[in-house]
């Protein structure tokens, strides 16, 4: 059990981190840049959050995105699942980042653009294949 500790301290102030989202930094609202280090969260879906930063260093902007997915949300057997990406953006590049979805729910996408020396971070809509347009 001990080995566990620090995941679950890890996960629970994680959890703290995504549950608080001070006004101008959620990604629905973000229609501006973010600055350099300037954590922005998304929410994905009712059970799934990213923040988001980023940071130069020589080889490029290097941009950080956290996922936490809850497992049985509010129940004594919830449970986090944390996934890390790191991706390194050049002008004119952008990520686009998802998670699973419930039938009947619409899936959401995490898009990370960057411009020239801006970087912005939005939550969309999913986009419908063309498989599914017909």
């Amino acid at each position: 059990m001990s080995r566990y500790a620090p995941i679950i301290g890890f996960s629970g102030a994680l959890a703290a981190l995504f549950a608080t989202c001070p006004p101008g930094l959620c990604a629905d609202q973000v229609q501006r840049p973010t600055s350099e280090g300037q954590a922005v969260e998304a929410k994905l879906n009712p059970n799934a959050s990213a923040i988001t930063y980023w940071v130069n260093k020589p080889d490029g902007w290097h941009v950080v995105t956290t996922v936490d997915t809850v497992i049985a949300k509010d129940t004594d057997a919830e449970k986090h699942a944390v996934v890390r990406f790191e991706a390194v953006l050049l002008p004119g590049q952008s990520q686009l980042i998802s998670v699973p979805f419930l039938i009947g729910e619409q899936q959401r996408f995490l898009r990370i653009r960057r411009f020239g020396n801006e970087l912005q971070v939005m939550s969309v809509p999913g986009l419908r294949e063309a498989s599914d347009a017909k």
